[in-house]
């Protein structure tokens, strides 16, 4: 069955254009078109020109094996009060506050990781100026901090856990929003 010499469908003997694309098919064909290598679809999606390698991943997880360190050594029994916290709700079925420790272990951790992103977004900003970038890791690092200073008014128990979450969740939105906007305002800028 003859083929379409510009997007390969199958056609009629007598089709004059192609019934999926439109193209004539004054030069019919019986072999498909070659499909474009992955490599090619790159150049053409990304921009021609070798990348640069982007070592922010193994920095990022550096930064989180160095926080976990450090949790371990501010709380060496995180993982046992974890495990307590967990086996207590188990046996009396009811959602119980986390001891004092795991909260302070969580403050410290979110906090830390927050400030990371801040970190990791200068060290982007410095190493390819890649704006959309630095962006979401300053976003993220607002949000992981926040975070942090509820999980902390928590733990003082000045805040519940409900609303935690709720104003967690009220500010990831926002600062979604915000993300958004600004790729939509900026486009060029933030590329």
């Amino acid at each position: 069955m003859p083929t379409c010499p510009k997007c390969g469908a199958e056609t009629e003997k007598d089709d004059e254009f192609c019934r999926s694309c439109g193209a004539s098919l004054a030069t019919k064909t019986t072999k498909p078109p070659e499909k474009e290598s992955y490599a090619q679809e790159r150049e053409i999606c990304f921009g021609e020109g070798e990348r640069r390698k982007d070592y922010s991943g193994l920095v990022s997880f550096g930064i989180f094996l160095l926080i976990v360190g450090i949790i371990f050594l501010a709380n060496p029994n995180v993982v046992s009060d974890f495990g307590s916290w967990i086996e207590k709700m188990t046996r009396e079925k009811t959602l119980l506050r986390p001891y004092q420790g795991l909260i302070d272990s969580a403050t410290l951790f979110f906090g830390l990781i927050g400030l990371s992103n801040f970190f990791l977004a200068g060290v982007r900003f410095m190493a390819d100026k890649a704006m959309r970038r630095v962006l979401a890791d300053i976003l993220t690092g607002v949000a992981l901090v926040l975070f942090s200073f509820l999980i902390y008014l928590y733990g003082g128990h000045v805040l519940a856990w409900q609303m935690v979450l709720a104003i967690e969740a009220v500010a990831g939105g926002l600062l979604i929003i915000l993300y958004s906007l600004m790729r939509y305002i900026f486009p060029k800028k933030l590329q």
